[in-house]
């Protein structure tokens, strides 16, 4: 009996001891972090950061919660407070910027009381930038934070690092602001936070849609999905809410409605620095396409089609699929520079160079077009500058002499049409490159590409009403001097394209 006994006091101990931590395991504080970290994406050096974090105790005893800042770049409001069991708190975390650069981690140190929290670290996430692009604010607010006396409300859902996102928020808002003589009072929204995805599938539903693409644009009643359909409505849809307000329109902005018939590209009549206008493009294209090298290569080529026997039919064939061959090819090449273009220039620094080389460059081609022709009016065409080099040339009218004889007249036109656009760039190039340039900078994707499309067209019309004349039976020799009347023409013409762009680049 007596050992009966003692085992079950020896028992009772036991359970007692591995009893006694679990209830106490039970009682101590659960605090849960809401964002589990702070990520502020992407800012400027010398922004201020501002954002809310909830700490809710699940556990069975209230807990007395410290945050403490490891930086004098932080500060924390309140410091601490006591949360009681099932209950939250809110502190306010503030960064500021100034002294950093790069990836960043700031941390405040969380004291709890009782002790014993996991992870003794709350963490704001972010990279700050070192160079400051234009920006309408210098200070990243916390959604409802906007500053009084911003006068549109804008609402953008982006996820941080898209590059697209910080340089539409970096340079097209302040641009748009400049243009509508505005306020913008923007919101960012981050999409990796899971209450900015339920409020914008809530403002998705509540206009009869839903979430298509991201970044978002939120102005009013309007919800504008992807970057491409962003840029292309925002400044009408941000004029619609001016007018709503009575603010008025400034005269040097668009009306709405505006562009190219068809396209849905809006604004090409803008401000003359903020978009490219249409003439210039059409000119350049003409211009570069009866510029010497471009067309002494096109009357070689229908003097060989001559040479080898090909009737005015076949002439005909040949001239409409290689024009369709020069088309694409400059096509092509003009998109892939226009995309490295862009992408450079989002960079601010880069951009701002780029503008002053490109005014420069325009300018010295301007004068040497001028030189070329007062060198063709002392009769002395062979020896202007802007020109193909002679190789360059050999290699053409080698391609040329190959390809007219070849039987199969489709195939072939089309890759001799490759062949002498890649060859002929590095005298067409003068013309394209700075008016693809001129169209990064504005950094206007859709109306680019409108405009891209536009000028290519424009280069082909000489090249299609050359075969047209010579289906209908004007001889190359009547062609050649006809060009060879007009070549200096042609060469002041080509100035005043170069000085034109040169204009637009500078009041960009």
């Amino acid at each position: 009996m007596r050992h009966r006994a003692t085992y079950v006091l020896l028992l009772a101990l036991a359970l007692g001891i591995g009893a006694g931590p679990a209830v106490y395991a039970a009682a101590e504080p659960v605090l849960v972090f809401s964002p589990p970290a702070g990520k502020f994406g992407m800012i400027n050096r010398g922004d201020k950061v501002e954002l809310k974090v909830t700490v809710t105790n699940r556990g069975a005893r209230a807990a007395e919660l410290k945050l403490v800042p490891t930086c004098t770049c932080m500060t924390v409001e309140p410091e601490s407070a006591v949360i009681p069991a099932g209950g939250a708190g809110t502190f306010t975390l503030r960064y500021d910027s100034s002294d950093d650069t790069g990836i960043t981690r700031k941390d405040f140190l969380v004291v709890t009381d009782p002790p014993g929290l996991a992870n003794p670290y709350y963490s704001l996430l972010g990279t700050v930038r070192a160079e400051r692009p234009p920006a309408s604010s210098g200070t990243w607010t916390r959604p409802g934070a906007a500053g009084e006396e911003a006068r549109l409300s804008v609402f953008y859902y982006y996820t941080p690092g898209c590059r697209t996102c910080e340089e539409f928020l970096a340079v097209e808002i302040p641009r748009l602001e400049k243009d509508l003589g505005v306020k913008i009072a923007l919101e960012k929204r981050d999409l990796t936070q899971p209450q900015a995805l339920e409020e914008l599938s809530r403002a998705a539903s509540s206009v009869g849609d839903t979430v298509r693409a991201v970044p978002v644009l939120r102005a009013g009643s309007a919800l504008l999905q992807g970057d491409t359909e962003i840029r292309a409505r925002v400044p009408d849809v941000l004029r619609v809410q001016i007018r709503a307000r009575g603010a008025g329109v400034p005269a040097a902005a668009a009306p709405a409605g505006t562009g190219l018939p068809g396209t849905g590209i809006v604004g090409l009549g803008g401000a003359l620095g903020d978009r490219l206008a249409v003439l210039p493009v059409i000119a350049a294209g003409l211009v570069d396409g009866v510029n010497p090298c471009a067309f002494t290569t096109l009357i070689f080529l229908l003097a060989s089609l001559a040479l080898a026997g090909r009737g005015r039919r076949e002439v005909l064939v040949i001239g409409a699929l290689f024009s369709l061959a020069v088309f694409l090819t400059y096509l092509g090449i003009g998109y892939g520079l226009f995309t490295a273009l862009r992408a450079a220039t989002a960079v601010n620094v880069i951009s701002v160079v780029l503008r002053w080389v490109l005014v420069a460059v325009l300018a010295v081609f301007a004068i040497i077009s001028l030189y070329d022709y007062a060198l063709i009016r002392r009769g002395r065409p062979t020896e202007i500058l802007l020109q193909l080099p002679p190789v360059l040339k050999k290699q053409i009218h080698n391609s040329i002499r190959t390809r007219v004889r070849t039987a199969a007249i489709a195939g072939s036109s089309l890759a001799l049409g490759f062949l002498v656009s890649v060859f002929e760039f590095a005298c067409t190039g003068q013309v394209y490159l700075p008016l693809l340039t001129v169209m990064a900078r504005m950094r206007r994707g859709p109306e680019a590409l409108a405009l891209l499309v536009l000028y290519n067209f424009c280069f082909i019309i000489p090249l299609l009403v050359v075969f047209a004349a010579n289906y209908l039976g004007v001889s190359s020799q009547r062609i050649t001097a006809l060009f060879q009347r007009h070549m200096g023409a042609t060469k002041v013409v080509l100035a005043a394209v170069f000085a034109c762009l040169a204009v637009v680049t500078l009041v960009g």
